[in-house]
């Protein structure tokens, strides 16, 4: 049996038989306030806490919004860095310039030295956008999954739904794929969590409930969901 990575959120894990196979490339795809770099940090602390050492590299966001917006959910990230298990790590337009030129992305001397064996990549949609072509931006893509696959290391990707991923053929390369959707049920919103795809892996194909909560991501199988159509509410 193949060696797996918990993603921090026990019944996700109960979806994907245990976890991420290691090594491999899971794309996390979901809409705005869908939760996804929540899932990311249960994903990277799950490891922490496992003794290993993981690198969180952000495209958008800095390091300072970051540790407020997680700080909200309990999770003390500066504890972690101080020991130098968690990593942040800001990749500039400079860095992403050089490695479509030069494939060196600027972090892979961090990844040795660490030993690090997780990796969250957040956001694949900025970074492709920074590249001023279609073709440029899949070249770069396809590059960046190339050096994922050759360091070893498992790596979730994030990406927006509204990015059309499609173009860059990010759902081909992967190795997994989960979307998280934040949609509108009858008069209420609900988030739901599906994985599409994981590769040696024997998955529920089914949509879950999950909800954030004050100590992050919780998912609910038990929780059927209704959608509205024009002759009444139909079960799925």
């Amino acid at each position: 049996m193949a060696a797996r990575r918990s993603s921090g959120i026990q019944k996700l894990d109960d979806l994907i038989e245990g976890g991420f196979k290691e090594g491999s490339v899971v794309m996390i795809e979901g809409d705005a306030g869908s939760g996804k770099s929540t899932l990311a940090i249960h994903y990277l602390l799950s490891g922490v806490k496992a003794g290993e050492k993981v690198i969180y590299l952000s495209i958008e966001e800095s390091e300072k919004n970051f540790l407020d917006n997680m700080g909200r959910f309990g999770f003390n990230i500066q504890e972690y860095q101080k020991t130098d298990h968690f990593l942040f790590y800001e990749c500039n337009a400079q860095r992403l310039r050089e490695f479509l030129e030069k494939g060196i992305l600027g972090i892979e001397d961090k990844i040795s030295q660490m030993h690090a064996t997780r990796l969250v990549i957040d956001s694949v949609s900025a970074f492709a956008l920074l590249y001023e072509t279609e073709a440029k931006q899949r070249t770069a893509v396809q590059r960046l999954f190339e050096k994922l696959k050759s360091w070893g290391i498992t790596t979730l990707i994030i990406s927006e739904s509204s990015s059309d991923y499609s173009s860059f053929g990010l759902q081909y390369i992967v190795d997994g794929w989960i979307r998280m959707r934040y949609k509108k049920v009858g008069r209420e919103r609900i988030r739901t969590i599906e994985v599409l795809k994981m590769r040696g892996t024997k998955h529920q194909t089914t949509e879950v409930v999950y909800r954030i909560e004050d100590n992050g991501i919780n998912l609910y199988p038990s929780e059927k969901i209704f959608d509205q159509e024009e002759n009444g509410d139909r079960l799925r």
